[in-house]
């Protein structure tokens, strides 16, 4: 029995990673199709390169403080994933970033309307695959989106008004600070939810059949 619940724990945890990791590389694809990104990303790409700060860094800090004020009211949506989402993406996106963009205009050329818009298309495809592994293990999620459902469970507003508001927060701050924002940045935050709900009955499906 300890054996099993061993195994399953390591697989959930390297599900985390990997669904962590295929998140950043989409954020990447976003950065490189220029069209925007997520808004929370954007606010964070911009205030580093404001400060000339690392992007991992960055982030690593201001997910620290976010997740130390979560904290304080509910423990109970962090875990290791919790760690590892609020950790890994930003090094990922800040080191890949530069690194394929030549190898990107080496195989596509300028980057035109098409181009731009198959890299976006591929970015999403990746984004909300990443947040629905990473978010089907149950293993904690990241101090950003553990805000929305602790107001809700403390009845101080509810889910889809403090995400909102959240978003807008950020979106107005990475304006300030000359985030990458576009007509990319709408279109993550009106499609994410529905594209990583499928992934999500997907593999419930998968979880169950197994």
């Amino acid at each position: 029995m300890l054996t099993e619940k061993i195994r399953s724990f390591s697989f959930r945890l390297c599900l985390s990673i990997v669904g962590t990791i295929i998140i950043a590389f989409g954020i990447v694809l976003f950065r490189l199709a220029s069209i925007g990104i997520d808004p929370a990303t954007a606010a964070d790409v911009g205030i580093s390169d404001a400060f000339h700060w690392n992007l991992g860094n960055y982030q690593l800090a201001f997910n620290t403080l976010l997740f130390c004020a979560v904290l304080v009211f509910d423990r109970t949506q962090f875990g290791v994933g919790t760690i590892i989402n609020m950790s890994l993406p930003g090094y990922i996106i800040a080191y890949f970033t530069p690194k394929l963009e030549p190898i990107a205009i080496r195989l596509l050329g300028s980057f035109s309307y098409f181009e731009n818009t198959f890299l976006f298309v591929i970015g999403m495809f990746l984004f909300s695959l990443g947040i629905g592994i990473y978010s089907s293990v149950d293993l904690g999620v990241s101090p950003y989106d553990a805000v929305a459902p602790l107001f809700n469970k403390k009845k101080w507003a509810s889910y889809r008004l403090t995400r909102s508001i959240q978003d807008l927060f950020f979106f107005v701050v990475a304006f300030i600070f000359g985030g990458p924002l576009g007509i990319g940045t709408f279109l993550i935050a009106t499609l994410t939810g529905y594209i990583v709900q499928y992934w999500r009955q997907l593999f419930k499906k998968i979880r169950h059949f197994v």
